[in-house]
């Protein structure tokens, strides 16, 4: 169980603004706390990870309040563990098999091991998204109000078979069938929620979600049309033996301008589709949020991109000092090729290691986490006191196959 002092919270404004769901913590006991998480990590190799994600979800659950009643996580490290452990006894025959069925097409040539590469992609895909569904439903049944849990029903299997069919048609289509398949996932997920006795209802639509996406998706085009013409066109990719991708480096030894093209070339195409990806997740949001009841209850959301513009600036910010400034650490300590700096090295990817979640959580996602919250208002919110406790059954254990896969923040 967490510590007194771990949920001890503090506001720094000194008060609540007028919404009925508040968000506040104390990111000094959560910076403590995530400190601990990474050292402890290490000393067992990864094992404490599960204890470590309980004690954060604890805090972070804590801090969301709705009418002055906080949210409560009452999940538990050992179910988590316990399910890791399941999910890797299936999950490893799997993986061999999958291993050297690989092997034996690569020995057919490069066109078979093309098709094995690619049905080995779909897999894991699938199982992907079959963790991402078992994962939410786990933390819904963990998550409590006033003593009432959330639950999550439907299939997960279901779910992932649908997503995985929808992002073929994505594919196929360029992307232009890409609002029906977030239709689908929001559909079934939220319908599929519950508070206590009552169920959450979702009523958004496929054409509502093509409105918010569709300048995106012709832009999306338009810029990876441009580059990708411009790679195709100087022959800048080959494949290896292996049949996978491989830069072609006669193109930058005929031309050195190549290398600052693709460079500056794929920045403006990472950007472009970075500030994109976080527009229409805004409007995506504010759409879900309004069409969501529960009950009589209605939401609303006034979230908007400015609000939250400054998180994504500073945490990019932070990104590229970061990145840079390492770059910068090895290639001198590499010049210098004695043991004190590799040692000093080594020091130096064990801090990037511990610095990265923290500056992740304490930048990214509490911030995030803020704005939502304060984003969102609440009609008839006495719905919620009516809903009782449901006989429903939870799941005995925890997010098995998302640990196994890395799917999930925290």
């Amino acid at each position: 169980m967490a510590s007194t002092a771990e949920l001890d919270f503090t506001r720094s404004d000194g008060g609540q603004e007028n919404s009925e769901i508040h968000f506040s913590i104390s990111r000094k006991q959560l910076l403590i706390r995530l400190i601990k998480n990474k050292i402890f990590s290490l000393l067992t190799l990864g094992i404490y990870r599960f204890w470590a994600k309980t004690h954060v979800r604890r805090i972070l659950w804590h801090g969301v309040s709705i009418q002055n009643d906080r949210l409560e996580y009452i999940g538990r490290a050992k179910e988590l563990f316990i399910g890791f452990l399941i999910a890797m006894i299936i999950l490893m025959p799997i993986m061999l098999a999958a291993g050297l069925i690989t092997d034996l097409l690569a020995v057919a040539g490069p066109d078979p091991l093309v098709v094995g590469q690619v049905m080995n992609f779909v897999f894991l895909y699938f199982f992907w998204q079959f963790a991402r569904y078992r994962l939410w439903r786990y933390r819904l049944s963990r998550t409590s109000w006033r003593g009432i849990r959330f639950f999550l029903t439907g299939s997960g299997f279901k779910y992932a078979s649908y997503v995985l069919l929808w992002t073929i048609a994505t594919v196929v289509t360029l992307g232009w069938a890409y609002p029906w398949q977030q239709a689908f996932r929001l559909n079934y997920q939220l319908n599929n929620t519950q508070f206590g006795d009552t169920w959450f209802t979702y009523q958004g639509t496929a054409k509502g979600l093509f409105q918010i996406y569709w300048p995106a998706i012709l832009v999306t085009q338009i810029v990876l049309g441009i580059f990708g013409f411009y790679l195709y066109s100087v022959d800048a990719f080959g494949l290896s033996a292996e049949a996978t991708p491989i830069l072609n480096e006669d193109v930058f030894s005929s031309d050195p301008y190549a290398g600052w093209i693709m460079g500056i070339g794929g920045l403006v195409v990472f950007l472009t589709l970075s500030v994109l990806a976080f527009a229409v997740r805004v409007w995506e949001f504010r759409y879900l949020v309004e069409k969501t009841n529960f009950a009589t209850a209605r939401f609303s959301s006034t979230l908007t991109i400015r609000s939250i513009l400054s998180i994504f600036l500073l945490l990019l910010v932070l990104g590229f000092v970061g990145y840079f400034g390492f770059a910068a650490a090895i290639y001198y300590l590499l010049i210098l090729a004695s043991d004190a700096g590799i040692f000093i090295l080594m020091i130096g990817f064990l801090i990037a290691y511990i610095a990265y979640d923290i500056i992740k959580m304490l930048f990214l996602i509490v911030p995030l986490v803020e704005a939502v919250c304060k984003s969102i208002e609440i009609s008839n919110i006495e719905a919620f006191e009516h809903a009782a406790a449901s006989a429903r059954k939870s799941p005995k254990y925890g997010e098995g196959f998302a640990d196994a896969l890395d799917v999930g923040a925290f």
